[in-house]
Order: C-alpha cells, then structure tokens, then sequence
C-alpha cells in the first residue's frame, strides 16, 4: 500500500485495495482477511466498517494497517495477526504456540454434540491434541451439562486453551492438562471412561506439500511422520480402552488417509464399522467409530 496519493485512503479504499493485493498473492478469503486486518485496527466489529467506509484513518492507523498488511502478504496468518479467530459462532484466541481453527474441524463438534445429546445424563468428553480448545470449548457451551478434559502435550497450547475456556465461560468445567495422546492425567482419572474422544492429531505427512501460511504454524501440531500416521496409529489403538461401551470416537484426519484409517479401527476389534464424514468440499475429513 503506497504511502503517498492523490486521493484519501478512506475504509472503502483501504479495503479494495488490500483485497487485490492479497489476492495476488494467492491468500485465501483476502476480503475477509482484509476487513479482519482493518477492524482489528481500527478498533470495531467487521460489520461496523460498512458504516464507515468514508472514514479516513490516522496516520497512525494507517501505519499500523500497512505493517499488518506487509506480514498478511508474506503469509503470515490473519489469525496470529489479529490474536483470535472464529469457530463454531465462538472467539478464540490463537498465538503461534497453536493451530489456527478451521471450519472442517467443526464436523468434530457436531458429532460430539449430537452423541451426547442422546445420552440423557450428564455426558464426559476428552478432546486430545487439543491445541486452542476450540472442539472441547465449543462442544461444551453447546452441552451444558458436559464435563471436558481438554489436553495437549504442548504446556504453552494449554495455557492458551485454559484462557479461551474462561473466556467463553465454561472453565468450572473444562479441566486444560497437559499431556501425550491418551495418556490420562492422574487427576483427571475420575472423568474416564468416557463417553466421546475427539482429536485433531498431526496428520501431515513429512513429505508433503503445505501451504505457506501452514509454514507458520507449529510443526509439533501439523506433522504426522513419513506417511502421517504417526499419531493417529496410537490415538485409535488406545481410544477404546477409554471409551465407555457405546462410546464414540471421532477423529479428523488428512487428505487420502481414510483407507488407512477406517483399517486402523477396523483391526484393533474394539470399535465398530466407522463411519467416514466429508468437509464441506466434499473431501473426506473425519471418522466416527463407536466402541462395541
């Protein structure tokens, strides 16, 4: 964004123009990411800039947006520009020490809401690999009566799990912990078995093709080992000595992988045919396996 012009860089401006430079390098949803870059700025909600759009910022605005701009422009995420990111209608926030949330995860929340919805008791759910908390934070604002351990084996990814379950108001009952896969907290025994697990596990293979803003977000969580099984070998192997009978499992899991894992759950004996669920692109994204 050029420093100097003819003419005033007002809302409107700013907007179209960052759209188009973002566009051109290949970033996705560059309106949104623009108007997400300027309210955060300019201080206000994304809707209130449709009544500002012959506002003029100050210099100083303008100088902060340009710098935030320049680092969108280089792949950085919007989200770690901006410190929160939206799922499932709720805020987060979101640092470099966790995954960005996106909207194919949320095939996790639904299932796990609609399993526990049908128990007719107080339900129990432990979201593995759980990064900013956004499946266990969001499962439980939409079950009320659901008891949630939350866990990661990144300290610095609880932290910032811990502060979302505050802040969207389910903390009394969402326990942040850190640990590896399914390796059950001693004080979280009293939760198990239980009655859903969900998990995003690192599911990229080491070879593969990632997309430059993906670069930016902490290997630990996206990489999965040479054919991107590493974790989610162990994560369906113990899952059903977890689960209560007629428990679910519900996982996501990465591009091609379905094959791989539908045999993984179909081997360890425990866990009935799984069912395969498609993203919103039709791309084959999560599975659910109940325990026999």
């Amino acid at each position: 964004m050029p420093n100097e012009t003819v003419a005033p860089w007002t809302v409107l401006r700013l907007l179209n123009w960052t759209k188009d430079y973002l566009a051109k390098a290949n970033l996705d949803s560059p309106r949104l990411s623009a108007e997400m870059l300027l309210s955060h700025v300019l201080r206000c909600r994304r809707i209130e800039l449709y009544a500002r759009f012959n506002y003029e910022p100050s210099e100083a605005e303008l100088s902060a947006y340009r710098e935030l701009v320049k680092r969108a422009g280089v792949y950085e995420p919007v989200a770690y520009l901006v410190g929160t990111k939206e799922f499932y209608s709720l805020p987060f926030k979101v640092t470099a020490d966790v995954l960005v949330p996106r909207s194919e995860t949320e095939i996790l929340v639904s299932e796990a809401v609609t399993a526990l919805r049908k128990l007719g008791r107080p339900g129990r759910l432990w979201d593995v690999c759980t990064g900013s908390g956004c499946v266990a934070i969001a499962a439980a604002v939409q079950v009320a009566d659901l008891q949630v351990l939350a866990s990661d084996i990144s300290a610095a990814a609880v932290e910032i799990a811990r502060e979302n379950a505050a802040a969207n108001k389910v903390d009394s009952r969402v326990r942040c912990r850190v640990a590896d896969l399914l390796s059950l907290p001693e004080d979280c025994r009293d939760l198990a078995p239980f009655d859903v697990i969900t998990g995003n596990p690192p599911y990229v293979a080491d070879n593969q093709m990632i997309s430059e803003t993906v670069k930016h977000e902490p290997s630990i969580a996206v990489h999965g080992g040479k054919d991107g099984l590493d974790f989610i070998r162990p994560f369906v192997r113990d899952a059903a000595a977890m689960l209560a009978p007629g428990g679910s499992l519900i996982m996501e899991f990465g591009f091609g992988q379905a094959d791989d894992v539908r045999d993984l759950i179909v081997q360890g004996g425990l866990l009935a045919e799984p069912k395969i669920l498609c993203d919103h692109q039709g791309i084959e994204r999560a599975t659910v396996a109940v325990r026999k």
